[in-house]
């Protein structure tokens, strides 16, 4: 039995392979039918998709056999990936390459191969999309040639799409984890700050107070007039309490009244609406008193994501309803098409609004609503003190 020589780039060839990560990867139904294509083109008993590895052929794809793998040196397609063109053996008992060859002589007995080489977009030949049958065969036309060259350039499409999804995501994660982790830091930013705050204050008030009881105790030991300090321990309260006044008033959250979240949000809409022709809705309900700088900003930025997101969905009416009360409850929705789809860009803006909200510990659903129009709902939860 003859084995095939490496091709002359053999170690570039792997590494490329390696790239793809689709050694072992789970079937896939997209490849499944194109094996079974294969096979119905070629009128023979099986297809197959396979890529080449160091010492084995393993097989991504098969139709009607269940072989994962088998060893490279055995293997027709060795040979088909040295050459550009499909690979056509009409007779393998008659070949001196493969007339020895145990895939003939026992098990499948193959005796036609028809075979074509999956080329990478970085221009290595990494497997091959072919069919075989235990019956030779005269005649392979060139119409079933050139559809084999097809379907081999539709496996390179279907990786080459695959490794670029998987990249979104990768950065699309890499996004999510860098924007929590920066409000991660704002937020402990913050909490230090009025520790130290905190402390300045008590210290203050500590002293102040400290001196306020000297000056009353003083007062009522002191024989006779008293009067001055009384007058210091009394200005030193009212000291403390226009501190605490100030302090009340600067530690407040920004509220709707100093404050006009739902504001921005709506110049932001139009704005957005002029520019992209889009017809805009918004509407709010409820109670305006909770909306400090965190709650605001989070929902301004998830209403930025979800405009991206139905303009990847081609949406032309975009209407948004929040309705404030217990909890704050808003609605999206949008007349594009799917967006529950696993297209990855909005996978990534799906990601950004799901960080967002959950900063809030909110939850986050897409989903079609009885219209079939897009429908994004996030709802919030309020702390008891903004209730």
């Amino acid at each position: 039995m003859q084995v095939a020589p490496l091709p002359p780039n053999e170690a570039a060839r792997l590494k490329n392979l390696l790239s793809y990560n689709i050694l072992d990867s789970v079937e896939e139904k997209e490849f499944d039918e194109l094996a079974r294509l294969i096979a119905q083109v070629c009128n023979c008993q099986y297809g197959f998709i396979n890529f080449l590895d160091k010492e084995r052929q393993w097989f991504k794809a098969k139709y009607h056999f269940n072989l994962k793998e088998s060893p490279r040196n055995t293997s027709f397609c060795s040979y088909t990936i040295l050459k550009d063109d499909v690979m056509v053996v009409k007779d393998a008992k008659k070949d001196k390459r493969f007339y020895d060859n145990p895939f003939v002589t026992e098990g499948y007995k193959i005796s036609f191969y028809a075979a074509a080489p999956i080329t990478s977009a970085a221009g290595y030949k990494i497997g091959t999309v072919g069919a075989m049958d235990k019956n030779p065969k005269a005649i392979f036309g060139t119409e079933q040639k050139n559809t084999l060259k097809i379907i081999a350039h539709q496996v390179t499409a279907l990786m080459e799409l695959a490794a670029k999804n998987k990249l979104l995501i990768q950065q699309s994660e890499a996004m999510v984890a860098e924007e929590k982790k920066i409000v991660e830091l704002t937020l402990t930013g913050q909490d230090e700050e009025k520790k130290f705050i905190a402390n300045e204050l008590q210290e203050n008030f500590a002293q102040t107070l400290a001196a306020t009881n000297l000056y009353l105790d003083s007062a009522e030991h002191t024989k006779g007039s008293n009067t001055d300090l009384i007058k210091k321990g009394k200005t030193n309260i009212l000291k403390i309490i226009k501190d605490l006044k100030a302090l009340s008033k600067s530690m407040l959250p920004s509220t709707f009244e100093n404050t006009n979240y739902l504001g921005f949000i709506q110049e932001m809409l139009n704005d957005y609406g002029r520019q992209h022709n889009k017809k805009i809705l918004f509407r709010h309900e409820g109670r305006l008193d909770c909306y400090d700088s965190k709650i605001g900003l989070t929902l301004f930025r998830i209403i930025q994501y979800q405009l991206k997101n139905a303009s990847i969905c081609v949406a032309k009416k975009i209407a948004i309803r929040i309705r404030t009360g217990k909890n704050i409850r808003m609605e999206c929705v949008d007349d594009g098409k799917n967006a529950t789809t696993s297209e990855p860009e909005s996978m990534m803006l799906l990601h950004h609004i799901e960080t967002r909200a959950s900063i809030l510990k909110g939850t986050v659903r897409m989903a079609a609503n009885k219209n079939g129009q897009n429908l994004l709902v996030i709802e919030i939860p309020l702390l008891e003190d903004q209730q």
